[in-house]
């Protein structure tokens, strides 16, 4: 297949041509630094995850089929599994509370990071030979998404973007750690833009498929990554293809090229990322900073509040207004829930929503004193609008504002001592010295000359 070098090429041509060929001293230091905080937060969470119901099944699944002996790594246990099956599992396990980063082709570090170690393990890559990889599964993921529309509007269309454009982010990784040249790396980003898929129709019943859709992004684009290095080719016009091509099958026909391309080799799109601070849908989160201001600014307490009317656009209204609420996942994606538990206890951590408190008297009494209306002309950017009603008479009313920009964001970063607290409040419970080696290697891994030291702290024993 001829690949086009005339300066215009397909969007999967112009990411392999760039992707191919960058190397560790293109990339700024600011990004490096970013890059290994989102590391360490992505394996944290991941750690934590794996000790989850549906991680847990999974592993169980993958390693009765394929024994436990061979391949890569599996987090968080013993066990190894085939390249592609592992990062399916250890996606699942980044993705299994929904305490991951944000930004790539949705949730980045679950789409991306797996795939990149699992191949990096296999391959005996450098630490700096992985974060480069991982940088390259962000860049591409995210301009994936812009491709089809960006988030809200793919979103809008029931598509989970961590399991369709996190498909082409994950090959993208794994492509540049098998140092793949700009041909095959275009092949594997057809490949797996050929095996694009994810839904969101878990929101209905809560189904594992939520959970479950980074990790298969990950196998995706492990797979996509290993059958192009064998001489597999696959469509270069993934994007463009008037039948068949992305641009048609998830958004109308309609792409976005420019926006795509826009910055390319220059943003590589890793301050576009987010940490998440609280453990629910990022839908709900600059609701929740704008709860906690009003609790500091304004000394807004549970017991002061009278009545809450949140309004909010279409495409929140649909991610974050479960109910009942009786699992984890439905306290997760309940704004209502979520505004109910940070007011009760100024914080939104994990134990806020795994297990769900809405039994607790004061919880439930607050809850029942929240409304929830949809108003479609309000956009996903714009966050939710608040109106309280405090006992006194009071009255407040505001804006909560993009959630994509809350707390977390490049706008208000997390600083690394942040994440270095949330991965001691995750990991601590199971082992505070695999806290503290975890940490270690990740701020170390600029300068490993391979990825052993952070797979051995990856290592949980049965």
């Amino acid at each position: 297949m001829a690949f086009d070098t005339d300066g215009i090429g397909t969007l999967t041509e112009r990411f392999a041509a760039l992707w191919s060929g960058l190397t560790w001293a293109d990339i700024p230091e600011a990004d490096i630094a970013g890059i290994k905080d989102h590391v360490l937060d992505t394996l944290s969470v991941a750690l934590a995850g794996a000790r989850t119901s549906e991680a847990a099944s999974v592993i169980r699944v993958l390693t009765t089929a394929n024994g436990r002996q061979a391949g890569a790594t599996v987090w968080g246990t013993p066990d190894r599994l085939p390249l592609s099956q592992a990062a399916l599992a250890n996606g699942t396990s980044a993705h299994a509370r929904d305490f991951d980063d944000g930004g790539g082709a949705g949730h980045a570090g679950s789409t991306v990071i797996p795939a990149a170690l699992a191949v990096a393990e296999s391959a005996s890559a450098s630490g700096r030979d992985f974060l480069l990889a991982t940088i390259a599964g962000y860049d591409v993921g995210y301009r994936s998404l812009l491709a089809i529309g960006g988030f809200a509007a793919h979103t809008g269309r029931g598509w989970h973007s961590s399991g369709t454009m996190g498909s082409l982010g994950a090959a993208a990784a794994a492509a540049k750690v098998l140092g793949l040249d700009a041909e095959k790396f275009a092949n594997a980003l057809g490949i797996a833009g050929s095996f694009t898929g994810g839904v969101w129709a878990f929101i209905d019943d809560g189904a594992m498929t939520k959970r479950l859709h980074p990790g298969k992004a990950c196998e995706t684009g492990v797979n996509a990554a290993l059958l192009a290095q064998g001489g597999i080719s696959g469509p270069h016009r993934i994007f463009e293809s008037e039948f068949g091509g992305l641009f048609t099958t998830y958004n109308g026909g309609t792409g976005f090229r420019e926006k795509a391309l826009d910055g390319l080799g220059v943003n590589l799109n890793v301050a576009s990322s987010y940490l998440k601070p609280y453990a629910c849908c990022r839908g709900s989160h600059s609701t929740i900073d704008t709860v906690l201001g009003l609790m500091s600014s304004h000394g807004l307490r549970a017991n002061k509040v009278k009545r809450v009317d949140i309004t909010a656009g279409q495409t929140a209204y649909d991610m974050v207004n479960v109910y009942p609420i009786e699992t984890v996942f439905d306290a997760q994606f309940s704004l209502p829930y979520a505004v109910s538990v940070t007011l009760v206890s100024g914080e939104a951590g994990l134990g806020q929503f795994e297990p769900p408190r809405l039994n607790e008297p004061e919880v439930r009494r607050v809850f029942d004193r929240i409304s929830f209306t949809l108003d479609k002309s309000i956009g996903l950017e714009d966050g939710p609008r608040l109106h309280i009603e405090l006992t006194d008479g009071t009255t407040i009313a505001m804006s909560a504002g993009n959630p994509t920009l809350a707390k977390g964001s490049a706008v208000q970063p997390m600083t690394h001592a942040e994440v270095v607290t949330k991965t001691h409040d995750l990991i601590d419970p199971i082992d505070p010295a695999l806290a503290n080696a975890l940490i270690s290697a990740v701020e170390k891994l600029d300068h490993a000359p391979d990825v052993t030291t952070l797979l051995n702290a990856l290592k949980v024993s049965g």
